[in-house]
């Protein structure tokens, strides 16, 4: 069974808890793009729509439909004015009956799909395209504890990666080795590109994912990689590190990171922490 169609589903309404989550979400989405280069807004808004309209036929077996004004409802929605919109239609769907994975691979993927089909046909703005998409990634957000990992890991287990383009790999093949050494097990991922990378994480029975960055210029990079984690990897716990993390602390704060370590020790004891709170 894969980690998809492990969702929990035991329970149906939206907790407090989520909508929590989804408000500091779409908050930090709305400023992040804000901050961020129009070309990398751009970006992210297509990765999103990607990683999510992807998911439309990951489990074909699935019964449940969609209707195509529904879908053209939701889309609205999510690019009004209304911040909070969406997040009613995926909570009355859920009030409803509707299980978390059928909204989850159907409502939202078919959604993201419709999304990207009409700002291809200027029928939406760039701006309501990356208001769009910010709001259904912070829905995805909320929804994120209705995932679990797919095969626990008995052993202290994590991947550390550099960031895709990142040539100054001698920190995180340090941090690999001082971790191995106080008994964990590490896979190390460097080299690769974004989609490599992506799809190497979510093969691995890992919950942790450890990603290394030298500075400024590895945000464009480690923004495009979180979002499509968050997306493919719903359960893992994402830690960043790396030399100058202070410097650029303000904008990873607005990605929905698990974790901002500021040196290898700061991140080994967090690690731990997380890792025997599970």
């Amino acid at each position: 069974m894969s980690g998809e169609e492990r969702l929990l589903t035991e329970c149906v309404l939206p907790t407090p808890a989520e909508r929590d989550i989804y408000r500091r979400s779409e908050a930090n989405i709305r400023r992040l793009s804000e901050i961020l280069p129009e070309d990398l807004v751009i970006d992210l808004a297509r990765e999103v729509i990607l990683r999510v309209a992807s998911k439309e036929n990951s489990l074909s077996h699935i019964s449940y439909t969609v209707d195509e004004e529904d879908i053209k409802a939701l889309c609205l929605a999510v690019v009004s004015d209304d911040e909070t919109a969406g997040a009613r239609i995926i909570s009355d769907l859920r009030a409803v009956g509707v299980r978390p994975e059928d909204i989850y691979l159907r409502q939202l993927a078919a959604a993201a799909r419709m999304l990207g089909e009409m700002w291809v046909k200027d029928e939406l703005t760039f701006s309501q395209v990356t208001v769009g998409t910010g709001r259904m990634f912070a829905i995805m957000r909320s929804m994120r504890h209705l995932f679990e990992p797919s095969m626990p890991a008995q052993d202290k287990t994590a991947i550390f990666a550099a960031v895709p383009g990142e040539d100054h790999t001698l920190g995180v093949h340090m941090a690999a080795d001082f971790f191995r050494k106080e008994g964990w097990q590490i896979a190390l991922k460097v080299g690769m590109d974004h989609d490599q990378l992506v799809a190497e994480i979510k093969q691995a029975p890992t919950g942790i994912v450890g990603l290394s960055i030298s500075g400024e210029h590895s945000i464009e990079a480690l923004s495009r990689l979180v979002v499509a984690l968050r997306i493919t990897c719903p359960h893992a716990k994402l830690i960043v590190s790396g030399s100058n993390v202070e410097e650029v602390e303000p904008i990873l704060s607005l990605m929905g990171l698990d974790v901002i370590a500021a040196s290898v020790e700061d991140a080994q004891e967090q690690m731990t922490a997380m890792w025997n709170s599970d």
